[in-house]
């Protein structure tokens, strides 16, 4: 259980920030919390002159480039990422092999990238719409070199589950999204011959959520080579390792499968008491989660185990504190059954659930054709122009976030190809244009892995993660972004299709 009081909260930011700043574990990409693309972390180079020409795969020529620091130290540190790029460079870690799946009970997927062996093993395969499951998790290194795997946040968790629907989109949080409480990164070093084992919770979207989806199961997490002059630590070249993917069968739950919770909070402490519908506790395991907020302090973890279906515990001294509001939510997932969650709070001053953190969601609104989206925008619409051969349009979303001055416009045009995959076009919008020019990025833009290509008149950068293409480019203060499976089309398809994206003006 992590424990905070509100003023270590902000402690714990500080020391985090700086503990980027100084050239701890980093990550080549950080999120604004109130964005919807990944902005440019400090230091990353502008991209390169726009080339001309058709459609063609640039060489790649690095996953970075030096940024000389302003200060004493500046020439050997560039001198220590040029090293490191440069190894990157002339010997890239190798790419992951295809997975190996094993399907039904229980269930598998191996994938090999190098001497390093990633393998998800489930109890099954087929779950009810709102189970909850648990994925055994294991990283052995096989080959020759030391690696270094890195994990960040409260909770200690080294790798994370990426559920997918069949159009490559994590679905929403569900009971709710997680509350964000700040963790230092840390590192597990994996010396050759050495395993490292986690178990990892998901979760499959309810009956009302799930209607008309498919959905499969990834895991990813990111490791290093160790730094050429320290090697007791990594380079801090964070690459992508995923495995997957595990595809679910999700079935309807009947009235019996549903977990009823019932659970109590006084000034004291709390008790939580989880049954079947009839009344029976299930054979069990039971698993779960609980977060506490009040106005003084948080806390989160993981609920222990219990044969009972019982769990309590009473308030820290920061709760205790004073007489203000508590506000704890708990959620159990058992297998068979759909997850039971639940909320309560100790009334008093305040409103401490707001505590919990949740963001506000983008206005959204769907259309069904090109004409009607861009009737309702104030902005040009680009689109495909022609379509691929077979492609007819699914619908349109558009999303809109304000912040103060600042708002964002995404513009999803989801298309339905001929073997019936999906390819996926994005628009970005960001104002005040000239203020807000790193937010008009997609996912491909800053990691590690994304190779610069060309599109038409300019250069975009393209990834392949959890089987689907992303190619991020820009034209003027647009932003684009394009997915699609790694199955339905080649990278020169898809880099054909895109310089295709006409405006209508």
């Amino acid at each position: 259980m992590v424990k905070y009081s509100w003023s270590n909260l902000s402690v714990l930011f500080l020391i985090s920030l700086l503990a980027t700043a100084c050239g701890s574990v980093t990550s080549a990409s950080v999120t604004d919390p109130t964005a919807t693309s990944p902005v440019s972390p400090a230091g990353v180079p502008t991209p390169p002159p726009p080339p001309t020409g058709v459609s063609t795969l640039i060489p790649l020529p690095g996953t970075s480039t030096p940024v000389t620091p302003p200060s004493a130290y500046a020439t050997q540190e560039a001198a220590r990422q040029a090293t490191i790029v440069a190894r990157a460079t002339a010997s890239p870690f190798p790419t992951a092999g295809p997975a190996t799946v094993q399907t039904g009970q229980p269930t598998s997927v191996t994938t090999q990238c190098d001497g390093l062996s990633f393998q998800v093993r489930l109890a099954k395969d087929t779950y009810l719409a709102g189970e909850g499951g648990q994925a055994k998790i294991t990283l052995r290194n096989d080959g020759p070199e030391t690696v270094f795997v890195t994990g960040s946040g409260p909770h200690s968790h080294l790798f994370r589950p990426i559920l997918l629907d069949e159009r490559g989109h994590e679905p929403t949080p569900w009971p709710w999204p997680p509350m964000i409480l700040p963790g230092l990164p840390y590192l597990r070093k994996l010396a050759p011959g050495e395993v490292v084992t986690e178990n990892l919770a998901f979760q499959v979207p309810p009956a009302e959520q799930a209607a008309g989806h498919t959905y499969a199961l990834w895991i990813e997490t990111r490791f290093s080579r160790p730094a050429l002059d320290s090697p007791e630590g990594p380079d801090n070249l964070w690459l992508h390792l995923e495995t997957g993917p595990i595809p679910l069968q999700v079935t309807l739950p009947n009235p019996t499968q549903r977990l009823v919770a019932k659970l109590e909070a006084d000034r004291d402490g709390w008790r939580l008491r989880v049954t079947g519908a009839t009344g029976q506790v299930p054979p069990g395991p039971l698993w779960g989660f609980r977060e506490v907020v009040s106005s003084n302090s948080a806390s989160a973890g993981p609920l222990q185990d219990t044969t009972d279906g019982t769990w309590s515990g009473a308030w820290d001294g920061h709760m205790r504190q004073d007489d203000s509001q508590i506000c704890l939510r708990v959620w159990v997932a058992a297998p068979g059954y759909v997850t039971a969650a639940i909320i309560q709070t100790v009334p008093s001053e305040g409103d401490a659930c707001r505590m919990f953190g949740a963001w506000e969601s983008p206005a959204r609104q769907t259309f069904a054709s090109l004409e009607a989206a861009q009737a309702a925008l104030d902005l040009p619409l680009y689109r495909l122009d022609p379509l691929p051969d077979g492609a007819t349009l699914d619908d349109v979303l558009v999303e809109i976030k304000t912040h103060a001055e600042r708002r964002w416009t995404n513009v999803y045009q989801s298309y339905r190809l001929s073997d019936d995959a999906w390819l996926e076009l994005t628009q970005m919008v960001t104002t005040p244009a000239k203020q807000y020019a790193s937010g008009r990025w997609g996912q491909a833009r800053y990691a590690p892995e994304a190779r610069p290509v060309t599109v038409g008149q300019t250069t975009g950068y393209v990834v392949q993660q959890f089987g689907w293409w992303m190619l991020d480019w820009r034209v003027g203060d647009v932003g684009f972004e394009m997915r699609t499976p790694v199955t339905a089309l080649s990278l020169e398809e898809l880099l054909t299709i895109a310089t295709e994206v006409q405006s209508p003006e």
